[in-house]
């Protein structure tokens, strides 16, 4: 039996050299043995055997039926004949033979198990970069059928392939086909990275844009800031993410201190995450100096009322970012100088023994020390005067404090610094381990003398506003005093990706964060350079306004979370994630208004999440989720349904249409509050809380409902429509009054719920945004309308008021116009109505009928709502430049911010006077000034 193949070879063999010698091909006569070259793709088998055997200058002799059917593709540069073949053949059933004579002569192989590879890669669209979900990719040529969708991360991997070339073609709603031609190596991998262009199909099918509409597992119902837009500065302003964040439909920030808002929820009912862990405030004095290098990051994703069961527990929406680590156009390394800091970035690759390996590092530091930013500068300045309102407030007994305004201007201080790491490990096809930590922290300050007021001009009528001048007589006595807010911020984590099948990805991630954040109020020692018992009560005033404050707030989490997502079709998925999570927080606050409290709490957190995606007919999609929480502490589990209803079609000439109805219930495991510090030298008027939900608490409760609509009526226009409604049955806040009545000390974790209450609203709200890209112009209009009411615990009588941080009308207006090459002059602008809660919020938070007495009649700060601030507007402008040299792109930009210098109003204050008459004054936000920024990429 065995004897069989080798005497059917050698019968073989015997025919091909009759059939030679009677005519059967022989492919070139020359004996020589020269080394020869050859570079073929997917040509005819035979073909290429004709040109080798000519380029060699061999004999060669083969049946025809041996390699009809066979394709060859095979590069080689200055081999011998012998290594020529066995490259052309390497691939096929067919070995060779040399005869004495130097003839070659092709026979069949002896048949073994093929060395099968496979082939991975990645699917990204073309205008955003982003990875596309749901891609089909197919190998229409191989032997079998073989085919994948890629998953949330836009990678594919199809294995058990025959060697040799392949054509790839990937398609996906919305965007272009490709196609291309790799070669799979046998017992190997190949890699192929597929860029999709943007083409809108004009007619009766389905087409989706995949950075809006994407499977329930990756971008479904997201709205995104580039990074390029990322690093683009705001205005006249320098690049800032909250800032870039803002130009989001649904997302406002509220002046001065600029927190961040979702759809009319309060600053604590979102979350913020860089890399998937989570990051506690952001930024310094709520967006005065932005926490993160925009160089160092990819692009910002924002997830608002209506969000999956995958986008965790949040109130109002999440906010995700992630560090980049694409060498987008810079080649090395980038570099920016601003008026406030100095960042650099930089990108390399390596290898780690056979493992590829991506590095990104990026850092930046403020330049206070060197410049002292004027708009920065003037706004703490502004904001750090005492409060003389607040000050008598809390030394009822005492007079002196009127008359004048006792806080006398001086020298600022700031500064910030954070540092960005990040590094990919790619182990295999498809299969990589991602690592990134961050640390960042920042200070605001503000030096104080503290005198008697001897010509204030603080006369006008009551109820009528006046300029803050006043001339302080040092002369008499100084009292220097010391505010500041600092925080530090560290995040890091690991995640290990891979394939489980061709359709199944699993994710492992592990991840650690912290905060610390700090204020501080100080008192300096009397200096009295001409001593006055006339001056006596007023010197122990003011060392008691300006009494020494504390506040102490960190939290520690650690999560451990896993992730399957399965790819059914292009239209269909699964994605199950399971986490663990502990928290440990502590704060110590304290004011003359508050007494000193200390406390303890830590949670352990156990949640599953489960979401599909199921297409209905050709044009709709449908979504749904659930979310389970459990606190063992409380030994109770909570449900969080969501869905959501997606619609996308083309309307022909008309263009694109796409609609989302979505919902659900929401919860948050983490209260963050903000207590408001007495104000009377606040440079920052709050402290920022973290505290996980504990025994004795219910975690806070909000149904949403939201519709959106976005209409491509062509190549440059994009109208976007949405519009929510949020009903907030149970949510968190501060008792201010039961915050007063609180003994000195709270024990543990259930007795933090004493300075919390219960309070509900509901909030609702709309919004237009019409974006042109054009050639020659590129323009956006926003209009966004808004409402919220809610109860605030001990307050106003328990009515439902509107809250503080909604903007009822927005207005934005932004064009950029290109002047010539690498030359654009840029403008926006923006108008908001309808601001309430016009006084300082510390008014509102500690003041009493009698603090005010006769006034609190005429000023009823018991009703927020009636306060309402004048108009704000403001237009920013800037010219930008840029120019190449030798691989080196230079970017300048001048700005004026706020170029029309218009004093808008951000609060009112108060000042009393010695015939117990309370007059009001602005408090304005900065005005016209100048920027400058320089970025340089290499």
């Amino acid at each position: 039996m065995t004897a069989t193949p080798v005497s059917l070879r050698g019968i073989g063999l015997l025919a091909v050299l009759l059939l030679w010698g009677i005519g059967g091909q022989a492919v070139a006569q020359s004996t020589g043995s020269e080394p020869a070259s050859i570079n073929v793709q997917g040509v005819p088998l035979g073909q290429a055997l004709e040109q080798a055997a000519a380029s060699a200058g061999i004999s060669l002799v083969y049946d025809f039926a041996l390699v009809e059917g066979h394709r060859a593709s095979c590069t080689a540069r200055n081999v011998a004949p012998a290594a020529l073949l066995r490259c052309l053949l390497e691939e096929h059933p067919i070995d060779y033979v040399r005869t004495s004579e130097g003839t070659y002569v092709l026979q069949t192989a002896v048949r073994r198990p093929p060395r099968r590879g496979q082939l991975t890669g990645s699917v990204r669209g073309g205008k955003s970069g982003r990875p596309l979900v749901g891609a089909h990719v197919r190998l229409p040529d191989a032997q079998q059928f073989a085919g994948a969708v890629t998953d949330s991360a836009g990678r594919f991997r199809l294995t058990g392939l025959v060697p040799g070339p392949h054509t790839v073609v990937i398609s996906r709603l919305g965007y272009a086909r490709h196609e291309a031609t790799v070669r799979v190596p046998p017992g190997g991998a190949a890699r192929h990275e597929a860029t999709l262009a943007p083409a809108p199909i004009v007619a009766d099918s389905v087409v989706i844009d995949a950075d809006r509409y994407g499977s329930s597992s990756a971008q479904g119902g997201e709205d995104r800031v580039s990074a390029a837009q990322l690093r683009q500065p705001v205005g006249a302003g320098p690049p800032d993410v909250l800032d870039r964040a803002s130009t989001l439909l649904g997302l406002t920030t509220s002046a001065p201190y600029a927190n961040l808002h979702i759809q009319g929820g309060d600053a604590g009912d979102h979350r913020f995450y860089l890399d998937g862990v989570p990051v506690r405030n952001p930024t310094s004095a709520g967006q005065l100096l932005g926490a993160f290098s925009p160089l160092a990051l990819d692009g910002l994703t924002a997830r608002k009322a209506g969000f999956g069961v995958l986008g965790g527990n949040a109130l109002s929406g999440t906010i995700h970012l992630r560090h980049d680590l694409s060498g987008r156009k810079s080649r090395y390394g980038t570099v920016r100088v601003t008026p406030r800091s100095v960042e650099g970035r930089f990108r390399g690759t390596a290898s780690l023994g056979t493992v590829p390996v991506t590095v990104m590092m990026a850092a930046r530091t403020s330049v206070w020390d060197v410049y002292q930013e004027a708009g920065l500068h003037d706004l703490i300045d502004r904001w750090s005067t005492l409060d003389p309102v607040l000050a008598a407030a809390r030394t009822p007994a005492d007079t002196s404090l009127a008359g004048g305004h006792l806080g006398a201007r001086a020298q600022p201080s700031a500064g910030f610094y954070d540092l960005h790491g990040a590094a990919q490990f790619d182990l295999g096809p498809a299969e990589e381990v991602y690592v990134s930590a961050y640390h960042g922290g920042s200070h605001l300050g503000a030096d104080l003398v503290l005198g008697r007021n001897v010509g204030g001009r603080f006369s006008a009528a009551a109820g009528t506003e006046a300029s803050l001048g006043g001339v302080v007589d040092t002369s008499a006595f100084a009292l220097p005093t010391h505010d500041e807010f600092s925080w530090a911020n560290t995040a890091a984590q690991a995640r290990y990706e891979a394939p489980v099948t061709s359709r199944t990805t699993g994710t492992l991630q592990a991840s650690v964060s912290h905060y610390r954040g700090e204020t501080q109020s100080e008192v300096g020692p009397l200096r009295q350079d001409s001593p006055s018992d006339d001056y006596t009560s007023t010197v122990a005033a003011a060392r008691r306004a300006a009494y020494k404050q504390e506040g102490m707030n960190s939290i520690s989490e650690v999560d451990l979370e896993g992730r399957l997502d399965v790819a059914f079709s292009t239209r269909g998925g699964l994605a199950l994630t399971a986490t663990a999570t502990y928290q440990s927080s502590r704060f110590r606050i304290g004011n003359a208004f508050a007494p000193r409290l200390r406390h303890r709490g830590k949670s352990v957190r156990l949640a599953t999440a489960a979401e599909t995606t199921v297409g209905i007919g050709p044009h709709a999609t449908l979504e749904g989720g659930i979310r389970l929480t459990g606190l063992p502490s409380q030994a109770r589990l909570f449900a969080e349904p969501r869905g959501r209803f997606r619609y996308n079609r083309s309307l022909g000439a008309l263009g694109t249409v796409g609609l989302q109805v979505k919902g659900g219930l929401y919860r948050q495991f983490t209260t963050q509050f903000e207590l408001r510090r007495d104000g009377a030298t606040a440079v920052v008027p709050t402290t920022h809380v973290w505290l996980p939900v504990s025994s004795s608490m219910t975690p806070s409760r909000v149904y949403h409902f939201a519709a959106d609509l976005t209409w491509r009526p062509g190549a440059h226009w994009q109208v976007d429509l949405e519009g929510y409604r949020k009903w907030q049955p149970h949510l968190l806040a501060v008792d201010y009054p039961a915050l007063r009545n609180t003994p000195s000390r709270l024990g543990d974790t259930p007795g933090a719920s004493r300075i919390l209450g219960s309070s509900q609203g509901d909030a609702y709200g709309g919004g237009l945004h019409v974006t042109y890209d054009g050639p020659s112009l590129m323009g956006a209009l926003r209009y966004e309308y808004s409402r919220a009411h809610r109860t605030f615990p001990g307050r106003f009588d328990g009515r439902s008021t509107p809250v503080p941080w909604v903007k009822p009308h927005h207005l934005t207006l932004s064009a950029e116009v290109p002047l010539g090459e690498g030359v654009a002059l840029e403008a926006q602008g923006e108008g908001v109505w309808g601001r309430t809660w016009g006084y300082r919020r510390a008014y509102y938070a500690y003041l009493t009928p009698a603090d005010l007495e006769e006034a609190w009649d005429r000023i009823r700060l018991d009703r927020p709502g009636t306060h309402v601030l004048s108009p704000l507007y403001r237009l920013d402008t800037g010219l930008s430049m840029t120019q190449s040299w030798g691989g080196v792109e230079v970017k300048g930009r001048i700005g004026i911010a706020n170029v029309l210098d218009r004093r808008n109003t951000a609060d009112w204050a108060l000042e009393p006077h010695r015939n117990g008459t309370v007059s009001r004054w602005a408090r304005t936000l900065p005005g016209r000034r100048a920027t400058i920024s320089v970025r340089i990429r290499y």
